[in-house]
């Protein structure tokens, strides 16, 4: 069978395809049956290919193929007409594949396929003196005949991503509790593999008993950015008293001046990039995650906090923070450095 992952989550598809590894049998000789190609350094025929070797003392054999079509599609595109070296080794690659043998399954695992191209919709040959004209079918009509099976494995968005969690760990026989589903889905977003990883870490610390939200506080990395956020909000909001409470807080989890300092700078580092990316007309905090590479907890904080400046009052925040920096460093002294600046930052104008 050939399997297309096209733009898949990672996750989810090296799960299915582990799936499929286990189905060849013992690890040994699965491992002696799976063969992996890379897009940019094979070709049609080395492809199908190494999709028609016999498996080797099991019934079946596993291609995986990373980012062929991709490349394909690229060249493609850049090719003027249709009877380049690129729409010929198309032609071959997709007529080939209802050969592949029962024995292979063949994954092509891709990202950027352009479905308006002819690689997905199909394209001609033009008749040579070789040869007459010929219509090939592209991924879409393949898929539509069965030749092609497209499976989509899809990241959970913002609603269903606690459910996955929950899902996850039960498949896992690990036990959670409900806040603590949420402040994963919060605070690490849809990284489904660093999900999983977090899980496996939090299950490995509680042992027998049900992960708590304070477990998820004191192991999760990005669970620690919260109380900075909390420092953030205040300022923001020029509460002073809560601002010096939430530095209270901090400092008494140990945390010195400059790490203080380097987290104040970096949140407010997003809150402008995040109200630049708004000003342009970004959606929510997952469209703006990938705008500006932040993680979706903290954009989705920022997009609050951000409203409550303007453009030209971060710009001029991040100076103060600037020239704190350089102060704490050639010897000002660094908590009462902190202590100006949330007396500054909490000031109202």
């Amino acid at each position: 069978m050939v399997y297309l992952h096209l733009s898949c989550d990672e996750y989810l598809s090296t799960q299915r395809i582990s799936q499929m590894k286990r189905a060849l049998g013992d690890p040994e000789m699965a491992d002696l049956n799976t063969a992996t190609l890379r897009g940019e350094q094979t070709n049609a025929p080395g492809i199908l290919g190494e999709a028609s070797m016999m498996p080797f003392l099991t019934e079946r054999r596993l291609l995986l193929v990373y980012g062929y079509l991709d490349q394909l599609d690229k060249r493609m595109a850049a090719s003027k007409q249709t009877d380049s070296a690129a729409h010929q080794e198309a032609a071959r690659f997709l007529s080939g594949l209802a050969d592949v043998p029962d024995t292979c399954d063949l994954v092509l695992i891709d990202n950027a396929v352009d479905k308006r191209r002819g690689l997905w919709k199909g394209f001609a040959i033009p008749e040579t003196d070789k040869a007459a004209a010929r219509k090939v079918a592209g991924v879409e009509a393949l898929s539509r005949q069965g030749v092609i099976k497209a499976e989509a494995f899809t990241t959970p968005d913002a609603k269903n991503l606690p459910g996955w969690i929950q899902s996850n760990a039960r498949t896992r026989n690990i036990a959670i509790d409900g806040r603590a589903v949420q402040m994963l889905a919060d605070f690490v977003g849809p990284n489904l593999r660093q999900l999983h990883q977090e899980l496996e870490k939090l299950a490995t610390y509680v042992g027998s008993r049900h992960i708590t939200a304070d477990d998820v506080k004191l192991l999760v990395s990005d669970a620690s950015e919260a109380l900075i956020w909390d420092l953030t909000d205040a300022l923001s909001q020029r509460n002073g008293k809560r601002a010096m409470q939430s530095l209270y807080e901090l400092r008494k989890g140990e945390a010195n001046a400059f790490y203080l300092l380097s987290m104040i700078a970096r949140q407010y580092r997003i809150m402008l990039k995040v109200k630049s990316a708004m000003r342009r007309g970004a959606g929510n905090e997952y469209d703006l995650a990938k705008i500006t590479g932040e993680k979706p907890y903290s954009v989705k904080k920022a997009m609050t906090l951000a409203n409550n400046y303007s453009l030209p009052e971060l710009i001029a925040i991040m100076d103060r923070l600037l020239e704190a920096d350089y102060g704490m460093k050639t010897g000002v002294d660094a908590e009462t450095e902190i202590d100006v600046l949330m007396a500054e930052l909490t000031r109202r104008n």
